[in-house]
């Protein structure tokens, strides 16, 4: 009888870490440029991917924090936000972007292309290729800023054409700029997130006007941030 309920115990130990761990809850924190808070093609705040998340998060039980806030138009403004520990006052709480990246279990980083879509040249892109160099040594400041603060898992999204024109060229210089991104993020230990083939493949932007994405290509991207969420 002593061996059965020693079993029993353990059995009930077991599962009780298990529960614990499994529906433990994730703060989650994503910072950025217009996409982070999904702005529609009209230049207002839609369904975005962020919206998503939360609406995954809570349906799985593991909604801690839950903090899309900070906000910038520029990898620089984003990278001076986080030196002076820029402060936002939301419903009467105050949050601190060097705290909120401490806490965070899960950082989506999505900042550069509405810089990139502002400066873009689908014609020439011996100009798109300078434009970039600048982007990448920003970035780079950017990431090694973040990583002084935030611990957890870390997704960076990448880039995709802000216009419908492709040619040979255009697909050269966007599979250049993913290589060189996925190695910078790997050396700091980030998952980076092709965007360029996901998007040209579908039908996620709405105009070649506008380089916002649709709701279905914010929910695209919701679905592979869930997948490092799991």
């Amino acid at each position: 009888m002593k061996k059965i309920g020693v079993i029993c115990l353990t059995l009930v130990f077991l599962f009780l870490i298990y529960y614990h761990f499994d529906n433990k809850k994730i703060n989650y924190v994503s910072i950025g440029d217009g996409i982070t808070r999904g702005i529609n093609i009209y230049g207002y705040e839609s369904y975005g991917y962020n919206d998503f998340i939360y609406d995954y998060l809570k349906k799985k039980n593991k909604l801690g924090e839950f903090n899309s806030y900070f906000y910038s138009p520029t990898i620089l403004g984003l990278t001076k936000d986080i030196k002076d520990n820029k402060t936002i006052r939301v419903d009467y709480n105050e949050y601190y972007i060097k705290k909120v990246l401490r806490e965070s279990d899960m950082l989506v980083i999505s900042v550069g292309e509405d810089e990139l879509a502002k400066n873009y040249n689908k014609y020439n892109m011996e100009k798109n290729y300078i434009f970039f160099d600048k982007m990448y040594a920003e970035i780079d400041n950017l990431i090694k800023e973040v990583k002084k603060y935030a611990k957890g898992q870390i997704l960076f999204l990448g880039y995709y054409n802000p216009t419908n024109y492709y040619d040979s060229k255009t697909d050269e210089f966007f599979i250049d700029l993913d290589v060189r991104l996925n190695e910078l993020m790997m050396y700091h230990d980030i998952v980076y997130i092709d965007l360029y083939e996901i998007v040209k493949g579908n039908r996620f932007k709405d105009s070649d006007n506008h380089h916002e994405l649709n709701i279905r290509g914010f929910k695209k991207i919701a679905n592979i941030i869930e997948y490092y969420l799991e």
